[in-house]
């Protein structure tokens, strides 16, 4: 009889063991001073564009979803302002492309685009896979900047105010001083 409880006990625990070991453990996102997770996507053209790829360049990236589209465009609106001219800087919306309708094609998608641009490339999140590495908010857009290296300098996840993008200006302008300096 104690025998049984024991084993039974073992393989309960056992059990649990390997349950917890099966859970997806949710990776943690990219901090300031991180090097900026990689990823390549498609634009409406379906031209890749890569992150590894934009070294040397600072990139500011806008992650949100169709919901929130406004207010991505209010950041690239702000950002084109100040540096459409500047070849020394990138900017990205990133769209969470999860919540279109499956009956949707990707092609109609990509013609709406098309016909009605957004302030900054776009880029498509099919998969949400870089909305998962990034772990961006579906509320408000979630923000990036990226230094010259590929490290992650400044992060927020917010709706657009002047004073907040005032502070990416600073760090775009910082950046881009040291880059003109060497």
């Amino acid at each position: 009889m104690k025998l049984s409880i024991v084993v039974t006990i073992g393989i309960v625990f056992f059990g649990m063991l390997v349950s917890f070991a099966d859970e997806e453990i949710e990776p943690t996102p990219p901090k300031v001073g991180d090097i900026a997770p990689d990823w390549t996507l498609q634009d409406p053209e379906e031209k890749e564009h890569n992150l590894k790829k934009l070294r040397g360049k600072v990139v500011f990236l806008i992650l949100g979803n169709r919901k929130i589209r406004k207010e991505d465009d209010k950041w690239a609106e702000a950002f084109q302002k100040d540096y459409r001219e500047n070849t020394q800087v990138a900017a990205y919306i990133i769209a969470d492309m999860r919540s279109v309708p499956g009956f949707i094609p990707k092609g109609f998608i990509r013609g709406q685009l098309k016909k009605n641009p957004p302030p900054v490339k776009f880029l498509m999140d099919w998969k949400g896979e870089v909305h998962k590495q990034y772990q961006t908010e579906k509320e408000k857009p979630t923000l990036y900047l990226i230094s010259q290296k590929g490290k992650i300098v400044f992060h927020r996840k917010a709706n657009f105010k002047p004073d907040v993008y005032a502070e990416f200006k600073e760090e775009i302008d910082k950046l881009l001083e040291k880059s003109n300096v060497k």
